[in-house]
Formats: structure tokens, sequence, C-alpha cells
């Protein structure tokens, strides 16, 4: 049964869909069946990333229009993994985003249960790892997104913000909901790599990702993949390898 990790952060700017797509890569080259669906329908970015060719989207997905396998793209190919490597993109046309905009609470209830069963599907298709690209705060996407997930991957970086509305976001919604969480520090200056903290807000932080410009510059590339030995991909594979021993 596939293991499903929603990526969400509190505010937005926190480089989540970097980490996501970064940390997706990285199962899928190690040779695990991965599927990563950006669920961020109001900002989605996986298809300026990832450019497949398609017809159909996540919005098609959630809205009840299609299944789960009309909704994913296999890049396994173009980006040479050892293991299958799924994307699923929201539609990034300004149309599409302002028609998500106006969907009421039966809609989204609707796409809660067709999230949950494309995730069904995805099991099906013996993927192991499911991960989806959230989009920040308390949008209704994002918070279906956490409850369809068997874990949140919580992106902090120190700003006072963050800080205080990621403490709101644990006791609003992930604890209600019984979610199991991990933090993650990313752009993280030294002062803060410095830090000795092995839990914030009672939770485990798994990793603290060096802040790196050059990792911006670099957009066109996923890292993991392309530069296995930068900081960045070692601290994803360092977050991978924290993420299988405790919580797999």
């Amino acid at each position: 049964m596939a293991f499903t990790l929603a990526v969400h952060s509190a505010k937005g700017g926190t480089g989540k869909t970097s980490i996501a797509v970064n940390l997706a890569a990285a199962y899928a080259l190690e040779g695990k069946n991965v599927c990563l669906l950006d669920v961020d329908v109001r900002g989605p970015s996986l298809y300026s990333i990832f450019k497949p060719e398609t017809s159909f989207w996540m919005n098609n997905l959630l809205s009840g229009e299609r299944g789960i396998k009309d909704a994913i793209h296999d890049v396994s190919k173009k980006y040479g993994t050892e293991g299958k490597f799924f994307v699923g993109c929201s539609n990034p046309d300004i149309n599409e985003i302002r028609e998500i905009a106006r969907k009421d609470r039966n809609w989204q209830s609707n796409a809660l249960r067709n999230l949950i069963n494309g995730k069904k599907e995805l099991g099906k298709k013996k993927i192991d790892i499911i991960i989806f690209d959230t989009s920040p705060g308390v949008e209704y996407e994002s918070i279906n997104a956490v409850a369809a997930s068997d874990m949140v991957l919580i992106v902090h970086n120190t700003s006072i913000a963050c800080h205080s509305c990621t403490d709101q976001m644990i006791k609003g919604i992930y604890a209600p909901l019984n979610k199991q969480c991990a933090i993650i520090d990313n752009m993280c200056h030294d002062n803060v790599l410095k830090l000795s903290e092995d839990k914030r807000f009672g939770i485990d932080v798994i990793t603290r990702v060096p802040c790196m410009c050059e990792v911006a510059t670099r957009n066109d590339e996923i890292l993991s993949l392309t530069d296995p030995e930068h900081a960045f991909s070692r601290a994803i594979n360092g977050m991978k390898a924290k993420i299988d021993r405790l919580y797999l």
C-alpha cells in the first residue's frame, strides 16, 4: 500500500515545491515507485517544471471528470530513474485557477473523495510513495491533501510569521486530524543550522536545509537527479533516510 506524504507549509515562500519535487525524485532514483501530485490548484508549479504533454489535469481528477490514470504522466525515462516516476500536474491556466477559487464546500467535499479514490487506485498500480505538493495555509485543497495523507512534512522557515502560523496549523488542523508530522527547516542561515533542538512544537525536526541562492537560480533542474553531491541534494537524501527509518 502506498505511503502518502503531504508537503505543506503555513505560509508561502518556504520552498515546499522544491522539497516535494526533489524528495520524489530521490525516492524514484533509488528504485521506489513514486507519484508526485500537484494539489496546489490555486498556484500550480509542477507543470512549469515537468512540462508533460497532457489533455487532463489534477483539476479533472478532483472534479470527478477523470480518474487518476488520466491525470498522471510517466516521466521515468525522461529522468532515468530506477523506479517508476509519475507526475500529476494542476492546470496553470488563469481561467482554470479562477474557476477553482469559486468552488463551494460541497465541491470540495467531493474533491476529497475523488482524491482518496485516486490514492487507492495508485496503490493498485504498486506505487510505493505518493507525495502531495500542497498549497500553503488553510485553503480547502490544502486541508483535503492533509486529510488524505499518512504524514505531513511541514516546511518551515525562520520568520516570526511562519513560526506563529505553523503553531496555529498544528493546533487547529494537524492535531485534530491526528496527523503524524515532521518539520523541515528550509533556507536556514548559519545561526539556525547551529541549533541543537530536535523538536519544535513537540514535533520532530528531521532536517535543516541551508539557505542557498544557487537553488533558486538552478530551478530548471531537479538537483537530487542532476547534482546528487550538491548540499541541497545531500539534505534531501538525509531527510529521506530519516523518513524511512523513523516513519515508514
